[in-house]
């Protein structure tokens, strides 16, 4: 087996561990920027499988038509938990409400589109090509303002905080984008292994910000009390 049939499985796997430490912190803080982060981080995942299974195998029309449409709601929803952590929730509620919508109509438009099923070849990256252009157009309204989210609030807070783990997250987010552009427009031989080496520096990343975090988490708990403090 190829090596580079092992990257969507490698992807799939650290997308759902991903998740699920997301998914963790969610049920000890219950931030709603965690929750809708949990649910595109699934998204990832569900949509990273069947780009293993169809190296081995054709695409199966049904599988394609949820492929497509999943991989472009993941990253407005990742973008909508930014916009949740950075901006008001009434920002947040709705960007996510708007995500929501389009991803249901896209759905429903994919659902019913014709496919192109002379492109399903076992090991061959599809990306939209064999979608109906009318569906394809859609694409965009998702992944694009959900890129925007992701990318510019990891530059923004790391331009705010100075933090190095945002760094990580934005260099993440944009290979994933410009592989995902690349794709687009027929440049997809290696989308696999990007969108794996982008995925891996958004998680190192976030884990690298929840060992900071704990951190200073335990360092305030072990200051002294200030005096006069409870009063």
């Amino acid at each position: 087996m190829p090596i580079r049939t092992l990257y969507p499985l490698v992807t799939t796997v650290l997308a759902f561990v991903f998740a699920f430490f997301v998914g963790q912190q969610y049920l000890e803080r219950r931030r709603p920027h965690q929750l809708v982060w949990t649910i595109g981080l699934i998204l990832f995942g569900l949509s990273a499988f069947p780009e293993f299974y169809t190296m081995l195998r054709p695409w199966n029309p049904l599988m394609y038509r949820l492929y497509y449409v999943g991989s472009a709601s993941l990253v407005a929803f990742l973008g909508a938990g930014t916009v949740y952590l950075l901006y008001n929730k009434r920002i947040g509620h709705a960007f996510l409400a708007y995500t929501i919508l389009m991803t249901l109509y896209m759905l429903v438009r994919a659902l019913n589109a014709p496919v192109d099923v002379a492109r399903f070849e076992p090991g061959i990256v599809v990306g939209g090509f064999a979608m109906d252009p009318s569906v394809r157009r859609l694409s965009p309204l998702l992944s694009g303002p959900g890129s925007l989210a992701l990318f510019g609030g990891a530059i923004y807070s790391w331009v705010k905080a100075g933090t190095a783990w945002n760094l990580l997250i934005a260099a993440g987010t944009g290979l994933i984008a410009i592989a995902g552009l690349g794709a687009r427009y027929g440049f997809s031989e290696h989308f696999y292994l990007a969108e794996l080496l982008g995925l891996t520096l958004m998680f190192w990343g976030f884990m690298y910000s929840r060992e900071v975090i704990r951190a200073r988490d335990r360092a305030r708990g072990a200051a002294p009390p200030v005096k006069g403090a409870g009063k």
